[in-house]
C-alpha cells in the first residue's frame, strides 16, 4: 500500500499555464479522491479532508498538498534557478528531488486540448471550461480563468496549452478519481515560501528513482 501511496503522491505533487492580471498570490483548492478499486478506495478514504494550495509570484511558485493521513508534498519552481524542487513527506518517511525547469515544456503528441464555449462562475471569476484529452491519462476536465495570471511551469495540474488559472479540474489516474475546486483566493504571499533549499531530514532521489518506488513490485 505505501507503494501505491507514494506514487499517488508523486501524482499529485509533481501539469496547469499562462495568464492575464492577477500575478501574485495564492489559490487553495478542496481535493476529493475516490476510486471503485477497493485497495485504491481504502487509500483514497484516508486522503479524506485532502486540499492543495498553490502560491506564486514573479518567476516562482510553490504548491502544497496536504493528502489527509497519508501526508503531504510540496513542489516549489524557479525560474531563474531553473529547477524545480519536490519534497514528500508520506507516512513517516521523507524524500526529496530535484528536476531541471524546461523554459518551454512540450506539449505530449498525443494529447489534444479543447477549449469550449460553456463558462460559469467560481469565487466571482467566471471560468471557462476545457477539455484536455490523451490516451495515457483520458480526460481531464479544467475550468479556467484568464484574470489570475501565474508562473506554474514545473508544477502538476498546470497546463501550458490552457490559457488561464484553472479554478477546478477533473481527472482520473491510477485507478483513482480526482476532483479538485478552488475554494479561496488570496492576492498576497509570503516570499520566503519559494526556497528551493532541501531541508535536513530528507532522503535525495531522482525523479526516476522515485517513480521506480512508487510503481515497484
Amino acid at each position: 500500500m505505501k507503494k501505491i501511496a507514494l506514487l499517488v503522491c508523486l501524482f499529485v505533487s509533481t501539469t496547469l499555464v499562462s495568464f492575464a492580471q492577477m500575478k501574485k498570490g495564492a489559490v487553495t483548492y478542496d481535493m476529493n479522491f475516490s476510486s471503485d478499486n477497493p485497495e485504491m478506495a481504502m487509500i483514497s478514504s484516508m486522503m479524506a479532508g485532502s486540499k492543495m494550495t498553490m502560491y506564486f509570484t514573479s518567476g516562482k511558485s510553490r504548491s502544497d498538498v496536504s493528502m489527509g493521513m497519508m501526508g503531504t508534498s510540496s513542489t516549489v519552481s524557479d525560474q531563474k534557478a531553473k529547477k524545480s524542487v519536490t519534497l514528500v513527506d508520506m507516512m513517516g518517511t521523507k524524500y526529496a528531488t530535484e528536476t531541471p525547469l524546461e523554459e518551454n515544456p512540450a506539449k505530449p503528441e498525443s494529447q489534444t486540448v479543447e477549449i469550449t464555449t460553456e463558462t460559469k462562475e467560481i469565487l466571482g471569476y467566471t471560468c471557462t471550461k476545457a477539455l484536455i484529452s490523451s490516451p495515457e491519462s483520458g480526460v481531464m476536465t479544467v475550468w479556467f480563468t484568464k484574470d489570475i495570471q501565474a508562473f506554474t511551469s514545473g508544477q502538476n495540474y498546470y497546463n501550458s496549452s490552457i490559457p488561464g488559472l484553472p479554478l477546478s479540474i477533473s481527472l482520473s489516474a491510477n485507478g483513482i478519481t480526482i476532483d479538485m475546486v478552488a475554494t479561496k483566493v488570496e492576492k498576497k504571499v509570503n516570499k520566503k515560501l519559494f526556497s528551493t533549499k532541501i531541508p535536513e531530514g530528507y532522503e535525495i532521489k531522482t525523479a526516476e528513482e522515485l517513480q521506480q518506488m512508487g510503481a515497484g513490485q
